[in-house]
């Protein structure tokens, strides 16, 4: 009999992907039944996942559709959008895990993050989606259930809508990226839509010997030199690298201060001590080794999704 994987997020990157690596696994299609959790069923892309898995109501603001979507689950992935309320995604992490414990539920997937504030020696205090998702693991780790848990690097896909990240054209015709960290700071990158479910479905496969533990999932750590000498490549453009002051980066951002601090430290935070803190290389190196299948490159990603420069 299939055991019901519960699957929260399950219409966004991450969810999607888990979704579709298991129903293209024909071991974990046969181990697992899906079900979908999301907010609005009704919704264009939860209209499409019907046609292939369970798809049932999931408010997280409203307690008893959460009892129902989780009733008689064996396995839950959790995924939540980061908050820059540490103490609302917290509690919301707990609740649902709460009530997969209090439903039955064998196992805990869990999408963490790197405790900034903890990696850093409490230098960097403003990473608030960062330590929440840390603390909200280490609630879990202390509950009577297995689980296990998927710290993803930075999204590809960020560079479709992140401004501080994409090339601006210079007086003199040439294209800068331009930061306030060194250009040999090392930037773990994962293709969140095709590979979070190579991450996850290796845990899926083996969950006895991902109990306790946590995969560093990313294709690699990419230098910020690496990274733009890729984009020159994939654009055909002239890109160049400029470190300038916190202050001018400040200013670039042109976003509400509270996350103009966060994205300024998370920054500082890649360039010392990494993402991962300082075993990143090995860490990733780790979960490359036991992903269930080939991930996606940097220039795969931007083959396939070009970078739109005006």
């Amino acid at each position: 009999m299939s055991k019901i994987l519960a699957i929260f997020g399950a219409t966004g990157q991450q969810g999607s992907s888990i979704v579709d690596h298991v129903l293209n696994d024909s071991e974990l299609s046969r181990q697992y039944e899906i079900r979908a959790i999301t907010r609005d069923v009704t919704s264009e892309k939860a209209k499409q996942l019907k046609d292939k898995v369970e798809v049932v109501h999931g408010d997280i603001l409203n307690r008893s559709s959460i009892e129902t979507a989780l009733t008689g689950v064996h396995t839950v992935f959790i995924m939540t959008a980061p908050m820059l309320s540490p103490d609302i995604e917290y509690d919301t992490v707990k609740t649902i895990a709460d009530i997969a414990l209090e439903k039955d539920a064998k196992y805990i997937i869990f999408s963490t993050l790197p405790s900034v504030h903890e990696l850093s020696g409490g230098k960097y205090t403003k990473v608030t989606p960062f330590d929440s998702k840390a603390r909200a693991e280490q609630y879990i780790r202390g509950l009577p259930i297995q689980s296990a848990f998927c710290s993803l690097g930075s999204f590809m896909e960020n560079f479709e809508s992140a401004s501080y990240l994409t090339p601006r054209k210079g007086e003199d015709g040439t294209w800068v990226v331009a930061l306030h960290v060194s250009p040999k700071m090392q930037w773990p990158l994962v293709n969140a839509t095709r590979d979070t479910g190579k991450f996850v479905g290796a845990i899926l496969a083996e969950p006895d010997k991902f109990d306790g533990k946590t995969i560093c999932g990313a294709t690699k750590l990419y230098s910020l030199d690496e990274m733009i000498a890729i984009m020159s490549k994939a654009t055909g453009k002239d890109i160049t690298y400029k470190r300038i002051s916190p202050e001018e980066f400040k200013k670039r951002l042109n976003l509400p201060d509270v996350v103009v601090d966060m994205f300024m430290e998370m920054i500082a935070f890649l360039d010392d001590p990494g993402y991962f803190g300082p075993d990143s290389e090995k860490l990733v190196a780790w979960a490359v080794k036991n992903a269930c299948g080939k991930l996606s490159t940097f220039e795969e990603y931007l083959e396939a999704h070009p970078l739109q420069l005006e």
